[in-house]
């Protein structure tokens, strides 16, 4: 009983949790911004939203009253007559109704009674609620977006600046190549092989800068910014996009746009069944018309005002709709989004533990990362010292050169693997900055 207390009482207290509030630098929070702003594609899902917006009006307007004007001639052949005995064995035909018959009338006609209308408009609005959820969706992936491209740009900024230095110490180490084997202390081979270290490290540099131009194009897609040039943070807080987890698995639950339009469209479904079975109900109408037509005893050929009010009832009973269908198909759609939720549920629950893998996989990574880098500069030096009194070859200095600069390398790429699985998680769990 106590474990039942206690599991009641976290659930409570992790469902009441208030949202987190994540580190993020005011320019990339300025860029998610421009590009809610500037992107289509956000303006297309926000006119969605206001189409349902008046399909829920549409769906309120089976409560307002219906009018309509009716102007009709109608000639009518034979006249309607009575056969009228005048006297002296006569008879006359009595017309009592006019061959030329003339209506100009308004009719308005209520609802009274409409069990169909109050259903027509919760689908409309949980159809609402899709679109704008759909809406938040699209906003947080393309925030989510901006973010990632955001900090690949600042760390290929610094693995240029780790190539640069790479393709400076291979020039530096090329020219004294050269001066060797002009005097004759070192082969053509380790000419030769520098040549081919220091073109690779070029042709590495500019795949890097075409990367990067990539990303700034995309960046420009999405912001409607200009330029190549315009992002100057170099610094990545440690602390961005951390986030508790503790309690990440009821907080995903909860605020996870995926979850939420599955939730939504679970409502929208139930609504389907009620109005497949509620299309069997009769409704009740009050009528009323007004108006001026001829055909009113004794002078039938005038016009004369007349007005009417009753009331109506109409009722279904065979519909092309086929209402025993509709509700079957609608009760298979509901089960089926009763499933999808199940499954979205279990797919969230994945991608969590393997985001939650990812950050611990690069945090050990990452403090090894460290150590690896102090291990290659100490091997670069040794080696730079042992290859000036002709210890080593000049293959082996380049070796440990590499080694340096691919450890450095290394540490940045932990490092933003890193900080994409905090994107991950914070994504995941529906985080909003």
């Amino acid at each position: 009983m106590k474990t039942v207390i206690f599991s009641a009482l976290f659930f409570l207290f992790h469902s009441l949790l208030p949202a987190q509030e994540i580190a993020v630098p005011a320019s990339l929070k300025h860029l998610s911004e421009l590009s809610l702003q500037k992107y289509p594609k956000v303006g297309e899902m926000n006119q969605l939203v206001l189409m349902n917006e008046v399909k829920v009006n549409l769906g309120k307007a089976g409560y307002l009253p219906v009018a309509g004007g009716d102007l009709s001639y109608r000639r009518l052949y034979p006249t309607p007559s009575i056969p009228f005995p005048v006297g002296q064995g006569k008879v006359e035909n009595v017309i009592i109704s006019p061959a030329n018959n003339y209506n100009a009338s308004v009719s308005i006609a209520q609802p009274i009674l409409d069990l169909r209308t109050p259903v027509t408009v919760s689908k409309a609005k949980s159809e609402l609620e899709i679109s704008r959820d759909n809406l938040d969706n699209f906003k947080l992936q393309l925030s989510y977006q901006v973010a990632q491209i955001y900090y690949s740009i600042i760390f290929l900024n610094k693995s240029l600046y780790v190539q640069q230095e790479q393709i400076s110490l291979l020039q530096s180490n090329l020219q004294q190549i050269g001066v060797k084997v002009k005097n004759g202390d070192a082969l053509s081979y380790d000419l030769v092989s520098t040549q081919v270290k220091f073109t690779n490290s070029e042709n590495f540099y500019t795949d890097l800068l075409t990367q990067l131009n990539k990303q700034y194009n995309m960046l420009n897609m999405l912001t409607g910014k200009n330029g190549t040039s315009y992002l100057s943070d170099t610094v990545v807080d440690q602390h961005t996009f951390m986030m508790v987890t503790d309690s990440i698995l009821s907080m995903a639950m909860r605020n996870n746009p995926d979850i939420r339009v599955a939730g939504d469209k679970i409502k929208s479904a139930s609504w389907d069944i009620l109005s497949a079975g509620r299309s069997r109900l009769p409704t009740v109408n009050l009528q009323a018309g007004l108006g001026y037509k001829n055909g009113f005893m004794p002078e039938i050929d005038a016009a004369t005002f007349n007005y009417g009010v009753g009331v109506g009832v109409t009722i279904p009973i065979i519909s092309a709709a086929r209402p025993g269908l509709q509700k079957k198909l609608a009760t298979l759609n509901f089960d089926a989004t009763k499933l999808a939720l199940e499954t979205q549920k279990l797919t969230l629950s994945k991608d969590l533990m393997n985001a939650l893998d990812d950050i611990s996989k690069n945090q050990k990574k990452l403090a090894s990362a460290d150590t690896l880098i102090s291990q290659a500069q100490l091997a670069l030096n040794l080696a730079t010292d042992r290859y000036k009194y002709g210890v080593i070859t000049n293959l082996d200095l380049l070796t440990s050169l590499t080694n340096y600069k691919d450890a450095q390398l290394s540490r940045l790429q932990y490092d933003y693997n890193l900080l994409l699985s905090r994107m991950e998680l914070c994504r995941l769990a529906g985080i909003k900055w």
